[in-house]
């Protein structure tokens, strides 16, 4: 088993255990607060050996759990209604959204997002779009000859007309808390700018690279709210609330889970996995995938 494939393996026996206990002494009386749930995905294809990954059939089967289980898929404006209009968003509300910029999201999500009927938004990072060059985390796998190409600019206006949102993810894949104030500026203002110009329509969501709190300051928040954005996505598992800084919206990293957890995920009886997004997390896991071998960028 290689270590990538062993790591998830324990993530899901972890995340199992929590949720199941978790339920099994009612801890979740205050989920009737939430008022949405956020998906993050990242590679929707089926490439042997490939990371931050779900297969299509797994994400046709999660797709298809929604439905099943309840859950009504929401557009970016029926989010931005809610936090900026403060209108209601219809019960056991869920966005799904894909972060990277990654082609596979145009030639493999769309088409089940398609058939469900389930608007999403991907978050890009504009110096990566038609580039060539693999991101930061994808680089190992590139030197295995491992591809995962990201859109070309052009591919923007397609994906948009098939019910995908575009919006800002940066411009070089980098933590806003490992930048200078001044650089942390360019990247959340050049980026809305660009897209803008090539979408034709405002930016108002952005999306944290890799987005614990050890990934972003208070003065980003500040920073986004000047260059003009309504909301902002982290990566800290849980969902949100009425009253949810829109400048901190939480979001559950999707993975390859089996059906039973994927349930646990969505219904909140995860959310202490939370601790790992804490910056004494991120320390953690930071360790513990060294210990692996499956360090990334």
């Amino acid at each position: 088993m290689r270590a990538d494939e062993l790591k998830q393996v324990l993530k899901n026996g972890v995340y199992r255990s929590i949720g199941e206990a978790a339920t099994g002494v009612g801890a979740l009386d205050g989920v009737h607060d939430r008022t949405l749930c956020v998906l993050m995905y990242h590679k929707v294809n089926d490439l042997a050996g490939n990371t931050v990954t779900v297969s299509l059939g797994q994400f046709e089967e999660q797709m298809a759990q929604l439905a099943d289980l309840g859950y009504t898929a929401v557009s970016l404006d029926d989010v931005l209604d809610h936090y900026v209009e403060r209108k209601p968003l219809p019960d056991r509300a869920v966005l799904i959204t894909f972060d990277d910029g990654y082609r596979d999201n145009l030639e493999n999500a769309v088409p089940i997002l398609q058939r469900h009927g389930y608007p999403a938004v991907l978050f890009a990072p504009i110096g990566y779009l038609g580039g060539g060059r693999a991101l930061p985390h994808d680089e190992h796998l590139a030197a295995r000859g491992i591809v995962n190409p990201t859109l070309d600019w052009s591919e923007l206006d397609e994906l948009e007309r098939a019910g995908v949102r575009v919006e800002s993810h940066g411009i070089g894949h980098r933590p806003l808390a490992d930048l200078e104030v001044d650089e942390a500026a360019r990247e959340i203002t050049l980026s809305k700018l660009r897209l803008e110009d090539a979408l034709g329509r405002p930016v108002r969501a952005f999306a944290y690279v890799k987005g614990s709190e050890a990934h972003y300051r208070p003065v980003h928040l500040s920073l986004l709210k000047q260059a003009g954005y309504d909301v902002a996505f982290t990566s800290i598992s849980g969902g949100n609330g009425r009253h949810t800084d829109p400048l901190q919206l939480h979001r559950y990293n999707v993975e390859p889970y089996p059906t039973r957890t994927f349930e646990l995920v969505l219904s909140g009886a995860c959310d202490l996995i939370a601790l790992k997004d804490t910056v004494a997390g991120t320390h953690a896991r930071r360790l513990f995938n060294a210990a692996l071998g499956t360090s990334t960028k």
